[in-house]
């Protein structure tokens, strides 16, 4: 199942109106873009099936599965089936299916902070270099200084980048 959706598709479309949908894409994505019907989001890598079915009381109902396209909902339906919970569907296409429907989604205007980072990151990392042939070779210390950081926010899962940014005034 490494690769591969699940085997109960649905298309979105198709689902009730008193669907139990479960979005198990990651923070970022969910704040890019959401669906503006009720619905749970956790991200995959802290879904616990067991503590999900206790926690929204599911007694057989069925549990509608959205990540980006499919990938992730799939490893989250067999999680469910695997806690012995088996009437899960995945949405096929995932929320890339209903994207750009404004009655369906809401989509933030702002970029999000993890491309932010990333293009502040390679803008400072370009900066020192550039400086560092053309000026002086001490702006080596700028590029070294940001892959110093970077390897700090992924072993702490923090980033000061990602806080300086967030008090800019578009992320507001």
């Amino acid at each position: 199942m490494e690769n591969e959706l699940y085997k109960n598709l649905v298309n979105y479309s198709e689902l009730p109106e008193d669907a139990i949908i479960l979005d198990v894409r990651n923070g970022n994505e969910h704040s890019e873009m959401a669906l503006k019907r009720k619905h749970y989001f956790v991200e995959l890598p802290r879904f616990d099936a067991e503590t999900f079915i206790k926690e929204h009381r599911l007694k057989g109902e069925r549990v509608y599965i959205l990540c980006k396209s499919g990938m992730r909902a799939s490893k989250a339906a067999a999680m469910l089936e695997a806690s012995g919970y088996p009437n899960v569907c995945v949405i096929n296409g995932g929320i890339s299916s209903i994207q750009g429907n404004p009655d369906l989604v809401n989509e933030s205007s702002t970029m999000s902070m993890e491309r932010q980072v990333r293009i502040a990151a390679g803008m400072l990392v370009l900066l020192g270099s550039v400086l560092a042939l053309l000026v002086n070779t001490f702006f080596i210390l700028l590029p070294a200084f940001v892959g110093c950081g970077l390897i700090y926010a992924g072993i702490s899962n923090t980033c000061a980048m990602a806080s300086l940014l967030g008090k800019l005034p578009w992320n507001k």
